[in-house]
């Protein structure tokens, strides 16, 4: 337990003095990865497919508010979209634009959660969002995921569908009809992509199980959050892809699962240590009210850190007494 208590320490002291390097290289890897990834799922032959702008564009993105890494990403998703086909860059730049839109309308403050839901999507580990925003985030948060999740959805079906599309350079030669019937292709797939309306349904409620018990006021409600939040993921997962036939990879669904467990467990133990060996229930009054209020402390650092509390302890029973309040300590 120390040693996660130096950890934070240590995070908390070089965060307060290089806070805006880390901020900026965290969102350049971000920005550098998630480009990659598009360009990689895609497979068009765009500007946004060479290493060179892909370092400079998240350079940009370092400097800069995450909004502009999603629109950034959108970008590079149409510059792909167009060099597969007409049809692709109909479709999918329809969807995204519609995705983007209504991001910014209802959830502007959530470019992390969009961001990581997709990074999360494409490295096979998404429970770890939900679980995490669910304990740290609000309830915008759950938007910003629907979001993500339907970007790379959208990404990953015109990918796949990419290769049978028409070629660019040949659309111009193809007939009206044949456009339309690709194009009719891609919204049939899209509309009835399975898996993106399962794990959109799951996320969500993985975020709700999460948000609405770490609020709850008994003992380690954050574990008890978590562990819900896991066990609902693995059994909506299931369930789902076996009643929709759908292929399960149940190993990354399990390593996924677990990864994610240990994520929020740290992040736990790091913004949510209690020492529920030491409640205090307290009981004082003003002129309108009686006041019953149960107090958990956190766990301090070190023995100095223990030893300021308990005198604060002290100090504050010694107040009550004098001003004629009582505390029960359990």
């Amino acid at each position: 337990m120390k040693g996660i208590y130096n950890i934070r320490t240590l995070f908390e002291k070089y965060y307060s003095e290089y806070g805006n390097y880390i901020d900026a290289a965290a969102k350049f890897v971000t920005a550098l990865i998630l480009f990659m990834q598009i360009n990689g799922r895609i497979g068009g032959k765009s500007i946004f497919g060479n290493i060179f702008v892909e370092l400079i564009l998240a350079l940009i993105c370092a400097i800069l508010p995450p909004n502009v890494m999603i629109v950034l990403a959108f970008v590079a998703a149409l510059l792909q979209f167009a060099s597969v086909s007409i049809a692709s860059l109909a479709v999918g730049g329809g969807v995204l634009l519609a995705v983007l839109l209504l991001y910014f309308a209802f959830a502007s403050r959530q470019a992390w959660a969009m961001l990581l839901t997709i990074l999360g999507l494409f490295f096979h580990v998404p429970c770890i969002v939900p679980i995490s925003f669910g304990l740290m985030g609000s309830t915008m948060s759950a938007a910003g995921m629907a979001a993500g999740t339907v970007f790379y959805y959208t990404l990953l079906t015109i990918g796949k569908l990419g290769g049978a599309s028409v070629d660019l350079a040949m659309a111009k030669q193809s007939t009206a009809e044949k456009i339309l019937a690709e194009l009719q292709t891609m919204i049939d797939t899209l509309l009835g992509e399975q898996e993106m309306i399962l794990m959109l349904v799951v996320l969500l409620a993985v975020f709700a199980v999460v948000f609405l018990t770490r609020r709850m006021a008994m003992k380690h409600a954050w574990k008890v959050a978590i562990a819900a939040g896991t066990v609902i993921y693995l059994v909506l997962m299931m369930a789902g892809y076996m009643m929709l036939h759908l292929e399960i990879g149940i190993l990354w669904i399990l390593i996924g699962t677990l990864i994610s467990a240990a994520v929020a467990f740290l992040l736990e133990q790091l913004f949510f240590n209690l020492d529920y060996r030491k409640i205090e229930n307290l009981q004082f009054e003003d002129n309108d009210y009686y006041y019953y209020v149960e107090a958990v402390p956190k766990r301090y650092r070190n023995d100095e850190d223990s030893q300021e509390m308990e005198a604060g302890r002290i100090d504050r029973k010694g107040r009550e007494h004098h001003d004629g309040h009582e505390t029960i300590h359990s």
